[in-house]
């Protein structure tokens, strides 16, 4: 269950600070992936590195998407996960991304909780939506596709509300935490990305 009190909105991580993560949790499903605090002058940014490792980290927070359905970051991939021939072998296996940005929604019943990842995915095209393999409550959202230069940065802006009624139907109660996730442990390889300038529960005036 969770318990959180309303923050002030909207909320920005531009990892700029050697602490910024410093209220951030981490959840451990297969290894550790490092993730790492870049500051820079001016622009700081969040480094993930998973050597055939799944782990993520998430920022609990509390907002009403129905009032401030937006959310956007930068993001780009230095190394993607070798899926190769595991790729072939079924859903599972092809469930590493080497960048993922989560927005959670909380409920009194845990299996009740519903998740959307929005995922960087070499070969989907965008706005792909898929059920993840290990729990039906979550969504993958092809949010950006393709191999790109690796220099550049990437910037997606998403509508939580729209997304969430494509992938589930209805309306979300609210949002209770984001998440970051660089993954490669179903392929046994490995994986790089930066995240900067992750922007939480907004609206366009």
């Amino acid at each position: 269950m969770f318990i959180l009190p309303i923050g002030i909105l909207p909320k920005i991580f531009d990892f700029k600070q050697k602490d910024a993560l410093s209220e951030w949790e981490e959840k451990i499903f297969k290894g550790r992936v490092l993730y790492e605090v870049r500051p820079e002058k001016t622009k700081g940014y969040l480094f993930a590195q998973s050597k055939e490792a799944c782990s993520g980290i998430f920022y609990k927070i509390k907002f009403d998407p129905k009032k401030y359905p937006l959310i956007s970051w930068k993001w780009r991939i230095k190394e993607f996960p070798k899926k190769g021939k595991a790729a072939e072998g079924g859903w599972l296996e092809k469930d590493d991304y080497p960048a993922r940005v989560y927005v959670i929604f909380p409920a009194l019943i845990f299996t009740n909780i519903r998740s959307i990842e929005y995922v960087w995915d070499e070969t989907l095209p965008k706005d792909t939506i898929m059920t993840s393999p290990y729990y039906s409550n979550i969504k993958l959202i092809v949010a950006e596709s393709g191999r790109k230069n690796s220099q550049d940065w990437f910037f997606v802006e998403r509508n939580i509300l729209d997304d969430y009624a494509k992938a589930f139907g209805g309306v979300p109660a609210w949002v209770g935490a984001v998440a970051i996730m660089t993954d490669a442990d179903n392929s046994l390889s490995s994986a790089e990305a930066e995240y900067t300038d992750l922007k939480v529960g907004y609206k366009n005036e």
